[in-house]
């Protein structure tokens, strides 16, 4: 007996593909000395994440972020993330701590939920539709019916926390195909999943494309959670990575394109701010979906909820 049924998703008419493309905007862990994840954004960050919404305003097209919400107490400044949402960008909740979904303190999960849910009404006048599951889990909330109850009774009927086996390894076709095979589905407490279903930056670059780990190591030691120089290229991955990066973006796109896909791409300003620091890969996606015969709608997390039924 499955505790989950997969959904039809269902394109808006003229759409050829669906591109929805979301930014989780954790100070990570994997760059922090550490070892913590948490959401009160660097100002560094907090510009790269603006460059960010001038490039997508350029082609027409709106960001999705998902927040850690410890970054919207009340000592910190949350002004950059008013002026992202008063720019027509979505803001929605990533956990108050980047605590996982699949915890088995629930109650600690629910007291989290709440307090996010308080810190964007309060802070950001937010309520949050679509909760992202940090980290990302193979089997998403199989298994784990109380945890999907109390992410419903905090008001989410969406969330986006799976992250299967097929992207934690070094295979790039399957992963370029990987949004024909996870595909959304419903768990049997009616919490809907839309599955992350493309290699994350922070895999790509921190993972398939590191080839000194003792560099990332001595990076996050000296310039963890700092603004790096001028010039800065991360010694521990490959010369070509961001090459290669906006190379398999751009495959996964034209297999969403010659299949008529929704693809859930999931990306970090941090890691774009240490490996793209000119911002070349947003413009690039832009560029090719905007250069399409029919129609790419490069959209956001909550318009993919819409086409999934």
């Amino acid at each position: 007996m499955t505790d989950h049924t997969p959904l039809t998703v269902t394109l808006p008419e003229g759409v050829r593909c669906a591109i929805a493309l979301s930014y989780d905007t954790d100070m990570a862990a994997g760059y922090a000395p550490d070892g913590v994840c948490h959401g009160r954004t660097a100002p560094f960050l907090a510009e790269y994440m603006l460059r960010l919404c001038e490039t997508a305003e350029s082609f027409g097209v709106a960001l999705h972020f998902f927040q850690i919400c410890n970054g919207l107490e009340p000592d910190q400044d949350v002004h950059y993330l008013s002026d992202i949402i008063a720019r027509g960008h979505l803001v929605d909740c990533h956990t108050y701590s980047h605590l996982p979904l699949i915890t088995p303190d629930v109650e600690l999960l629910a007291q989290e939920l709440e307090r996010s849910n308080r810190l964007l009404a309060d802070r950001l006048g937010v309520t949050s539709t679509v909760l992202r599951g940090p980290g990302g889990y193979a089997e998403g909330l199989r298994g784990l019916p109380e945890n999907q109850r109390v992410i419903l009774e905090q008001g989410y009927r969406w969330v986006s926390c799976q992250y299967s086996d097929n992207l934690r390894s070094r295979d790039w076709e399957a992963a370029v195909r990987n949004a024909a095979v996870d595909v959304p589905f419903a768990y049997d407490t009616g919490l809907i999943e839309l599955p992350l279903q493309t290699w994350s930056d922070r895999w790509f670059f921190e993972g398939v494309q590191c080839v000194d780990r003792a560099a990332w190591e001595t990076f996050r030691a000296q310039w963890g959670h700092r603004r790096v120089p001028d010039g800065f290229h991360p010694a521990w991955t490959a010369p070509d990575a961001l090459e290669k990066w906006i190379e398999y973006n751009l495959a996964v796109a034209e297999y969403a394109y010659d299949n008529r896909l929704l693809c859930i791409m999931t990306w970090h300003p941090y890691s774009h701010y240490l490996h793209d620091p000119e911002n070349r890969m947003l413009p690039a996606l832009l560029q090719w979906a905007a250069s399409q015969p029919e129609r790419v709608w490069v959209c956001t997390v909550r318009d993919a909820c819409g086409m999934v039924g």
